[in-house]
């Protein structure tokens, strides 16, 4: 069975989702590009983020970052993303002119593993 929030209150104080997150975040400044990619969904979408954190863009995009940094396979999903996220207004980064970058190099990296139909919909949008 799985661990409950009574078994972990009997060896560590606090929520078990804000301790897990927590030992998440640990990892990832460690470079586990698993869990950088965990982070940036998690506050991207606002899900999963325990009871102390909530939906935050800027830390979203900063953990696809890492994680592009980092080497992550089909990396020019994350750009995308991020470029996406940078077309918002109510992210807080709007940075529109980065975006465009991020398409045209989300568009490269896809013509580098070979998905052609991918990187035409990404220079488009560039």
């Amino acid at each position: 069975p799985a661990l409950t929030q009574q078994d972990a209150a009997d060896h560590v104080p606090g929520n078990i989702e804000d301790i897990g997150l927590d030992y998440m975040v640990s990892s990832a400044r460690h470079g586990d590009v698993n869990s950088m990619l965990y982070l940036a969904r998690a506050f991207d979408s606002g899900l999963n983020l325990g009871t102390d954190r909530s939906q935050c863009f800027r830390q979203a995009v900063d953990w696809y970052q890492r994680a592009i940094s980092a080497g992550v396979e089909r990396r020019y999903m994350l750009m995308a993303r991020v470029a996406e996220i940078m077309m918002l207004e109510e992210s807080g980064c709007q940075d529109v002119n980065r975006a465009g970058e991020l398409y045209s190099e989300a568009a490269e990296a896809a013509m580098e593993e070979m998905c052609g139909k991918l990187a035409s919909k990404y220079y488009a949008l560039s």
